[in-house]
């Protein structure tokens, strides 16, 4: 991006990348995994050996690596713009072969090229999610599945409040701990000042048919959203 340096743009994903598995079972009590685990059923159906799948914003590769249950490693291809935190995912994933370095308004692969893009907690990383959700159904096959898992803005009512209180003051404290305040502050910050579930499905349509969205706890907070291609 023009006067920002990707150095700059992923250094907060670069300071925690250690501990983000830790972080992410922190702050969703450890239901990511259920969360992500139902994102892989609902895209995974009618997956063949030749199919290809790409995980964007893959961090540490956990979404990436449930794909091994139903294909070759070399055709499931995991991207993301923090070497560090992929760095961490190939320890953790040895098995896993096919790691980019790319963010989602550039990806490195040709047209036509995936059956399925997963994207878990990316998209409100994003510098221009037009550019990306473009350049997402470029490289997609004909009726190929996009499926996003994202954390939206805490809604005002009253009885989102032990959230909202969580959010402000549980997130930083554990930056704190960890002496990484600016970094925990900007993963809080980022989630607090994104789009409603509504208003991306609504910027996923000129490129996407919607099938599936679904609030899975708090009435919003984190979607899951599957759509294919148009």
């Amino acid at each position: 991006m023009p006067g920002v340096t990707n150095k700059a743009m992923h250094q907060p994903f670069n300071e925690i990348a250690k501990r983000y598995d830790l972080l992410n079972d922190f702050m969703s009590l450890g239901l990511h995994r259920a969360w992500k685990g139902k994102l892989f059923g609902w895209v995974s159906q009618g997956l063949n050996p030749s199919s290809r799948v790409l995980d964007l914003a893959t961090g540490t590769g956990d979404v990436a690596s449930l794909f091994l249950k139903k294909l070759p490693a070399h055709q499931i291809f995991a991207a993301d713009p923090s070497e560090a935190m992929m760095n961490e995912g190939k320890k953790k994933h040895p098995d896993l072969t096919e790691w980019h370095c790319a963010r989602a308004e550039s990806l490195p692969f040709p047209e036509d090229f995936f059956s399925v893009v997963t994207c878990t907690f990316g998209v409100r990383n994003f510098n221009n999610r037009a550019f990306a959700f473009r350049e997402i159904a470029r490289t997609l096959k004909k009726d190929g599945k996009l499926g996003i898992l994202e954390i939206h803005p805490i809604p005002k009512s009253i009885r989102y409040l032990p959230f909202r209180l969580f959010w402000r003051f549980g997130v930083p404290l554990w930056g704190l701990f960890f002496k990484r305040l600016s970094a925990y502050e900007y993963l809080r910050d980022t989630a607090a000042q994104f789009i409603s579930p509504e208003v991306m499905v609504e910027e996923l349509l000129p490129f996407f048919h919607l099938e599936r969205k679904q609030a899975l706890i708090g009435g919003g907070l984190v979607t899951l959203i599957i759509a294919k291609k148009r």
